[in-house]
C-alpha cells in the first residue's frame, strides 16, 4: 500500500474463518484503504467478546497516521473525525463493489484488538504503538461477512515497543494517571475535558499551557515525551484552527465549524467555552477580562464557575 507521511508498509495477517461468500484478498483491502487515505489496513477473524454481529467474518482494522500539534485542539481530534468519515465510506464503498456487508464498528473496543495484534506495543499509558509513527495514529473499524485471503506469510515482532525502566510519561503526566498500578482515568485531564463537570482546580493550571501539550481538548504530554514517538515530533506543528477568543464567544458559527472539524459530540457550546475561559486565565491576558467577567453571570454554572477562576488567575498577575 502506498503510505503517506511517514512512509512505511505493514500488510494484514489472515482471516482463516472458513467462508462460502466472495472472497477478498488482502490487497482489495489495502487498496480501498490507501484510497481512503488510512496508513495501513490489519485484518484478521473476529473473537468472542470483540462485540461484532455473528455473520461478520472479518474485522478490518484501519490506521490513520497524523501529524502531532495544535496549541488549543489537538491535532489528534480533526484526523480522528476524518478518519470517522473515511471508514463509512470505505464500508459503503466495499459493500456496493463486492456485494458484501461492510460496516462501520468504531464503537467496539479497538485497544484490546490491537494487542493481541503482533504489529501493536502497548506503552505503560494504555495507548498502542507502531514502529516509527509510535502512538501517533487513529484507529477505526469495519466488520465484512466475507473473509479476507492471506496472500503471503507476514512476520511481526512482538518486542518491537518496550518500555523499560523509561517512566518519562510517568513523571511529565500532569495529573498522576500513569501509575505502576496502572493508569487511573479520573487523574487523567482529558477525563474531565468537555465532560460537562468542572475541571479540579489543581488542573486547571495546565489548560493551554504555553508548552502546547494540554489543550483546550486533548493532552497529549505522555505522547510528547515518550521515546517512541520521537521521529513524529520532529513534524510538530503550532497550527489551530480558532483563536482563543473565538472560542470564547463560540457563535453559531464558530460551533457549526467546531464540529464539522472535530465531530458534533465535542460541539457543546458551554463545555468549550468552559474549557476556553481555563487557557484564557492562564494567559493573564487583561485583554479578555471583559468577555470573562460578562461570562461570570452565564446561566451554565460550569461556565460561570470557570469564568470566576480564570478572573481570579488574570487580576493575580495584574
Amino acid at each position: 500500500m502506498a503510505i503517506s507521511s511517514p512512509d512505511w508498509e505493514t500488510p494484514a495477517t489472515a482471516c482463516l474463518a472458513p467462508s462460502k461468500l466472495k472472497r477478498l484478498t488482502y490487497s482489495d483491502i489495502s487498496r480501498y484503504a490507501a484510497e481512503a487515505q488510512f496508513s495501513a489496513a490489519y485484518c484478521f477473524a473476529p473473537m468472542p467478546g470483540d462485540g461484532a454481529p455473528e455473520h461478520i467474518r472479518t474485522l478490518v482494522l484501519l490506521v490513520r497516521t497524523y501529524t502531532p500539534g495544535g496549541l488549543l485542539v489537538d491535532r489528534f481530534y480533526p484526523a480522528s473525525n476524518a478518519a470517522f468519515h473515511a471508514a463509512r465510506a470505505m464500508a459503503e464503498r466495499i459493500a456496493e463493489e463486492n456485494g458484501i456487508e461492510a460496516l462501520p464498528l468504531s464503537n467496539l473496543k479497538l485497544k484490546p484488538m490491537c494487542r493481541r495484534h503482533a504489529a501493536f506495543g502497548t506503552g505503560i499509558n494504555t495507548l498502542n504503538y507502531l514502529p516509527d509513527i509510535g502512538s501517533r495514529f487513529c484507529l477505526e473499524l469495519v466488520g465484512l461477512s466475507a473473509e479476507v485471503a492471506q496472500e503471503r506469510a507476514i512476520p511481526y515482532d512482538h518486542s518491537q515497543l518496550s518500555c523499560g525502566d523509561c517512566r518519562r510519561c510517568q513523571r511529565a503526566c500532569p495529573g498522576g494517571a500513569i501509575t505502576e498500578k496502572g493508569f487511573e482515568k479520573e487523574r487523567c485531564i482529558r477525563f474531565y475535558m468537555l465532560s460537562g463537570k468542572p475541571m479540579p482546580v489543581h488542573l486547571r493550571k495546565y489548560i493551554g499551557g504555553e508548552a502546547g501539550a494540554r489543550a483546550i481538548v486533548g493532552c497529549d504530554i505522555c505522547q510528547r515525551v515518550c521515546p517512541a514517538n520521537a521521529r513524529m515530533e520532529e513534524r510538530r506543528t503550532a497550527e489551530d484552527d480558532f483563536t482563543l477568543e473565538e472560542l470564547l464567544l463560540c457563535d453559531a458559527g464558530t460551533l457549526a465549524d467546531f464540529a464539522a472539524r472535530y465531530g458534533k459530540n465535542y460541539a457543546i457550546r458551554n463545555r468549550i467555552i468552559a474549557q476556553a475561559l481555563l487557557a484564557a486565565g492562564n494567559t493573564g491576558a487583561p485583554g479578555y477580562l471583559e468577555i470573562i467577567t460578562a461570562l461570570t453571570q452565564s446561566s451554565s454554572a460550569l461556565v460561570a464557575e470557570h469564568a470566576r477562576w480564570a478572573r481570579e488567575m488574570i487580576e493575580k498577575k495584574r
